[in-house]
């Protein structure tokens, strides 16, 4: 027993040791590695040609596409041999239905569903678990828990929107949701889940996934706290170049954003209408704008089209506009939403959607902008709530200018 005991003081000493020395080693290089990214998918869509597309994150533009491969109905099985000279972030692309998410520090196998089988199609991606390494988990849980938080948002829209159609028969449903605080809100809920897990991985270089949505300016806190974790990245992996990327990507946003604060004049635009013609935002001077930033395969967006529609109906008579502009890739689908939902105000189509949702700092939508008459900002929106309603209505009935350039933080941007 005595040596027993003798043994495992000396153990620790030297895995300590040998640890240290691969830690050091990993702290210096990037070991160039070839890894194998193999899956499958559950469904395909019968109606045209399936490719399933293998893209690198990248932190100072879009992803890069390394890879691709056709599917079929006999074979729905995809493998690629990926040869990096470190490790990085990448995702899966299914056929434009389906995402999978990793970080290639090792071989990766994913199972995902793929097509949307559904009736009604709605572009929500599924959760997809990727096995793969212990970092490679850390993608694991960030994404299960960033789905569930997107989940809970709609069906918390939907139970306050349906709610509020049936105040007059029975009130008690909606009366319950405005009195009644939750355990936490949605954010915060979020928020304490995603804080545990970076946690945990602080100092992991995967951590630089998490710190994509961090490269824009929602709060002085969160600004600070993605740049230092960034210069720890830094500094602890010399190879990381997606990490002084990143801190980059931060300074250009931040210098985006303070364009677009509060008390700005809203930028100078010009995007085609329904008939092609280009159009910007210099006609509605005068009167006060709500700038929609929407897409046609947005869930949200499209049930925030009915309240907006009973929010022009009240103020357009008080010298209230709205103009909706579409980030949609697809114009057919764009022209068949706005049949389905016969908005009454004008209609635009971003012709670069990067570069619109870069000027206007924002990564999703619906996004919304209230400008004074003067052409100012006064504030914007992420998303549309009960909330953001009640502030749109008290800036309109009181007339409420845009703050001398100070004011309200801007959202921040991820890619």
């Amino acid at each position: 027993m005595k040596r027993n005991r003798g043994f495992l003081k000396i153990l620790p000493i030297a895995t300590a040791a040998a640890f240290s020395t691969l830690l050091v080693q990993a702290q210096t290089t990037a070991i160039s590695k070839k890894i194998t990214v193999k899956g499958s998918v559950e469904f395909i869509d019968p109606n045209r040609e399936n490719t399933i597309i293998l893209y690198r994150d990248q932190m100072s533009g879009k992803a890069k596409a390394v890879d691709s491969v056709k599917v079929n109905e006999q074979n729905k099985s995809f493998i690629f041999q990926v040869k990096q000279d470190h490790p990085g972030s990448y995702y899966i692309n299914a056929m434009g239905w389906d995402r999978a998410y990793f970080w290639s520090d090792a071989n990766v196998t994913v199972n995902m569903r793929g097509y949307d089988t559904a009736r009604y199609k709605i572009k929500i991606e599924h959760y997809n678990y990727v096995e793969g390494s212990m970092d490679n988990n850390f993608i694991n849980l960030y994404q299960q828990i960033a789905q569930l938080d997107y989940r809970r948002m709609v069906d918390e829209y939907n139970e306050q929107y349906y709610a509020a159609q049936h105040k007059e028969k029975d009130s008690a449903w909606i009366t319950y949701l405005k009195k009644t605080p939750r355990y936490d809100s949605l954010r915060v809920d979020t928020k304490k889940r995603m804080d545990v897990l970076l946690k945990v991985y602080e100092g992991r270089p995967v951590l630089l996934y998490a710190l994509k949505s961090s490269t824009g300016t929602e709060s002085s806190e969160k600004y600070e706290s993605a740049l230092q974790s960034l210069d720890k990245l830094i500094k602890k992996y010399p190879w990381l170049t997606e990490a002084k990327e990143a801190k980059q990507k931060i300074f250009t946003n931040r210098e985006m954003a303070l364009k677009i604060k509060p008390g700005k004049p809203v930028p100078s635009i010009s995007y085609p209408d329904v008939n092609g013609k280009l159009s910007g935002l210099e006609k509605y001077k005068g009167k006060y704008l709500l700038i929609d930033f929407w897409a046609s395969w947005c869930g949200p967006c499209r049930q925030a089209i009915p309240k907006v529609k009973e929010l022009y109906k009240q103020y357009q008579q008080d010298g209230f506009e709205v103009v909706s502009i579409s980030i949609d890739d697809n114009k057919k689908a764009w022209q068949k939403a706005m049949e389905e939902e016969n908005m009454p105000w004008d209609q635009l189509l971003s012709n670069n959607k990067d570069e619109t949702m870069k000027q206007f700092q924002f990564s999703g939508v619906p996004t919304l902008y209230l400008i004074d008459p003067a052409g100012k900002i006064i504030k914007s929106y992420l998303g549309y709530s009960a909330e953001s309603e009640a502030d749109i209505q008290s800036i309109l009935k009181n007339k409420t200018i845009a703050p001398a350039e100070r004011g309200q933080s801007i959202p921040a941007m991820g890619f």
